[in-house]
């Protein structure tokens, strides 16, 4: 009986090769996601944070928000850029019709502010997604490898009692069963495996988004309180 990996490979059967089959789909598709999402959370990250210093004196002073207008352009992998600079978009949009309108509303800035809290909000929510594309896959990968190598471990023990009921194959001995039992160690190891990359993955991309998330809701809080010191004009 060969016990490396080629051997036991030759000496699986039918069900026990699908399964391994399956799961080496299943950790290409999870190590593919995996790659995809740490370049682009390493990439958020970077330029979130030019980004928020580049528009921390802006934010803080009076009446220079609009120099803000258009620099999220700058910063394409940020999630915090195109969210803040929807808001200002928005800002601009709505002081210009405030200056407009007469006479003007005391209500004004309130109404710019609530207009750009709700914009950016819209925004946030499609970065978010944008985010934890992929996750989902992560998430069902973690949940059902154990149960696709379990299903080949069922496999392997068939295999295992036919050998064992098989004259013809030295029926009793524990030679012949040894290698079903191998086959089902395998699938229910590698499935194991697995599942649990897949798991710890998927909680690390869930804390960078949560850290992103606290990013963006600081940012555009700043942002709406900066718009209410602020002078349309």
């Amino acid at each position: 009986m060969d016990f490396t990996l080629v051997g036991l490979w030759h000496e699986m059967g039918p069900i026990a090769r699908g399964v391994v089959v399956v799961l080496a789909v299943m950790s290409t598709y999870s190590l593919g996601i995996t790659v995809e999402r740490l370049l682009t959370f390493r990439k958020a990250r970077r330029q979130s944070v030019t980004y928020v210093t580049f528009l921390a004196p802006v934010v803080g002073a009076t009446g220079r928000l609009r120099e803000a207008l258009g620099q999220e352009a700058k910063f394409e992998g940020s999630p915090v850029a195109r969210v803040i600079g929807a808001g200002v978009k928005e800002y601009a949009r709505g002081a210009d019709v405030e200056l407009r309108r007469l006479p003007p509303s005391p209500q004004g800035r309130f109404d710019i502010a609530d207009a750009v809290s709700r914009t950016m909000e819209r925004v946030k929510e499609r970065e978010l997604a944008n985010l934890r594309r992929g996750l989902p896959v992560l998430a069902t990968v973690s949940s059902s490898a154990p149960f696709v190598g379990l299903f080949g471990t069922v496999g392997g023990i068939i295999t295992a009692f036919q050998k064992l009921a098989d004259p013809g194959k030295g029926g009793g001995g524990i030679g012949t069963v040894s290698a079903g039992i191998a086959e089902a160690l395998v699938t229910t190891a590698v499935g194991l495996g697995v599942a649990i990359t897949a798991v710890w993955v998927y909680n690390y991309f869930i804390s960078r988004v949560d850290d992103l998330t606290i990013d963006i809701d600081e940012t555009s809080s700043e942002l709406v309180d900066s718009i209410l010191r602020e002078d349309p004009a």
